[in-house]
């Protein structure tokens, strides 16, 4: 089942009085259960790709279906409900609260979303659990390798 596809995506910005195009009709589809990875030198687009995959910005042209729905006609509060429960982000500054333990990182999202605390630190630990650090839901991000920081970004996400 498709659950992305975009079609003639194009993006450009206006940099002073110049018009620069950054993504010229990319075309694509993703079905579920598939990984993908974009990749390109520096200036390429990536970015500004997975900022409108992310529904953080939107495409200056093109169609953008997510699950079955062109992103473009959707309202503010349906795209936050996306990105809220349907996307997840790495960054690449992970972008952990220091004060907080990795367990409390993890748990961050889902107190966004509502839910209850026994369920949220149940799920958060899993995920920890998934990603090699279940020793480690103590632990602050000083207290942790880059590779363990980026860990808990991915069972953030």
């Amino acid at each position: 089942m498709q659950i992305l596809e975009m079609k003639d995506i194009v993006k450009t910005y206006l940099m002073g009085e110049e018009e620069q195009t950054v993504l010229k009709n990319v075309n694509f589809s993703i079905n579920e259960g598939e990984f993908i990875s974009i990749l390109g030198p520096s200036g390429s687009g990536k970015s500004t790709l997975m900022n409108i995959i992310g529904c953080l910005d939107m495409p200056t042209s093109g169609e953008y279906i997510l699950n079955g729905n062109e992103v473009k006609d959707l309202e503010e509060g349906e795209l936050a409900r996306i990105r809220n429960k349907e996307i997840g982000f790495v960054f690449q500054q992970f972008q952990l609260l220091p004060r907080l333990s990795a367990l409390q990182n993890v748990e961050l999202p889902l107190i966004y979303a509502g839910v209850k605390e026994k369920e949220r630190k149940e799920r958060a630990q899993e995920m920890l659990i998934r990603v090699g650090l279940g020793e480690k839901l103590k632990n602050r991000p000083n207290q942790l390798s880059g590779g363990q920081q980026q860990r808990v970004a991915i069972a953030r996400a």
